[in-house]
This record gives C-alpha cells, sequence and structure tokens, in this order.
C-alpha cells in the first residue's frame, strides 16, 4: 500500500501526507496510520479472511452502528482489499480501575443490544476442526476441557447477543475523551458470557472484579451467572491458545 495507490480513490478530501506502518499488527491484515492535513486514519489492508467470523461486509456495518453509539472509530470507506476508519489516538490499557471496568461492560451490554439475524457461532465446529488439526497433548486436553464446559452450559439458558469476540487489551483504546472499541473483523452472534468472560481473561480479573462485571451487565443475578462466567472463562482462554496453535 502507497500514497500513490491511495490517490487513486476519491476518499480524501485533504492532502495526503504520510503512511506508515503500526505498530501493533493483526493476524488478518497489514495495518498502516495514513497522515493527511486534516485527520489521521487506519488502512486496513486485507491478508485473510479464513477466521474472520462473517465478512469483511458484516464488520463494516457493525462497526458503523458502533460509532453511531459512541462504542467505536468511524469507519468511512470498504472494498474488497482494504477497509479505512478514523485513527483513535490514546493508550491500551491491561489493567483497568472499577470505574473504568464499568464503563466498559456498560458498552459491552449497548452493543449486544445490536439486533441481527445472524446464525450463532457454532463453537462445535470449530473444537471439531482443531481435534483433527492439533494432535498434541496440550490442543488435546484444551479440546477435552472445552467439550466438558459446554455440556455443563447446555443447562442453562443461552444469552443470544452480537459479540466483539475479541475484547483484548490491543482493541481497546482510552484517551481523554473515554474509550473506543476497534478491531470488529470477528464480531458475530454468541452468548453474551464469551464477551465478558473475554474480559475476565484478557484483563485479569479478580473475583471482586468479576463481581463487578457481573452486577453492571445484570439488573437482577441469577445463581447461575457465576458458573456460566466460569464456564466462558475456560473456553475463551482454550480457544485462544487453540487458535494459536493451529496458527503459528
Amino acid at each position: 500500500m502507497t500514497i500513490e495507490e491511495l490517490k487513486k480513490y476519491t476518499i480524501f478530501k485533504e492532502e495526503l501526507l504520510n503512511l506508515e506502518l503500526l505498530k501493533n499488527q493483526g493476524f488478518n491484515n497489514i495495518s498502516y496510520l495514513l497522515k493527511t492535513t486534516g485527520k489521521s486514519y487506519v488502512i486496513r489492508v486485507f491478508k485473510s479472511n479464513e477466521s474472520v467470523n462473517i465478512s469483511r461486509e458484516f464488520e463494516y456495518k457493525i462497526q458503523k452502528r458502533a460509532y453511531k453509539k459512541n462504542i467505536a472509530s468511524k469507519p468511512i470507506f470498504l472494498n474488497n482489499k482494504f477497509m479505512i476508519y478514523e485513527y483513535e489516538k490514546g493508550i491500551h490499557k491491561t489493567k483497568l480501575s472499577n470505574f473504568e471496568l464499568k464503563e466498559l461492560i456498560l458498552k459491552v451490554k449497548k452493543f449486544h443490544k445490536f439486533k441481527i439475524k445472524e446464525k450463532p457461532y457454532d463453537l462445535l465446529l470449530d473444537l471439531k476442526n482443531y481435534s483433527q488439526k492439533l494432535i498434541n497433548k496440550k490442543s488435546k486436553k484444551l479440546i477435552k476441557n472445552c467439550y466438558k464446559s459446554l455440556q455443563i452450559l447446555k443447562k442453562y439458558k443461552y444469552n443470544f447477543a452480537l459479540t466483539h469476540h475479541d475484547l483484548n487489551p490491543k482493541n481497546i483504546i482510552f484517551n481523554e475523551m473515554g474509550f473506543k472499541i476497534i478491531d470488529w473483523e470477528y464480531a458475530g452472534v454468541n452468548d453474551s458470557f464469551f464477551d465478558l468472560a473475554s474480559i475476565c481473561v484478557e484483563f485479569k480479573l479478580n473475583k471482586n472484579q468479576e463481581k463487578i462485571v457481573l452486577n453492571s451487565y445484570f439488573k437482577t443475578k441469577k445463581s447461575y451467572h457465576k458458573i456460566k462466567l466460569k464456564h466462558y472463562k475456560i473456553i475463551y482462554d482454550s480457544f485462544c491458545k487453540l487458535w494459536f496453535e493451529a496458527n503459528i
């Protein structure tokens, strides 16, 4: 990707000044920071669509809806080669204050309420694929633990929601205006506890902080909420490790 290539598209009214690779790079994209005379933008050039949950069009549509709710950065362009959205200046945090944690959970709850018609993410299908591809002892143990947790979770109500699926610190940018959630390429329908569990795992929350998560998300607490959170934590952590094993 070069500035000359970008100039071929009638995307920007302002002058394009500089294009450089971002420090943090994902598995599916090559990300650039574009500086113009007006604003800065992220250019995400697509490398692979293999592990993207739905489609790039779906990702763009969801990010647009999230932007309107002050959850995500503003997407401005999409084609079959790349996506552009406004750059959010800020920092990534690996530890959250109780206030920041509550605010994050409330924003997650906002996009969980988005009404969409996509089919739920099939955890069992992915587990089956991993079991065929990964035959080492570590992976087999992770897969076995996932099956056990999924069996237990069958007893409880499934909370359908639009989930981000990748709420790690690198995808949450904090600044003086609050924070924004980026990188929606794995977004899809799943149990809402998947996102809640991902926050617990990624930010290494303690038991008191996990209580804040559940109290902030649910108006009425149920006895099984802790059980669901526990087993989705096992599933999320295992899936992250299995994904890494399958893609190294």
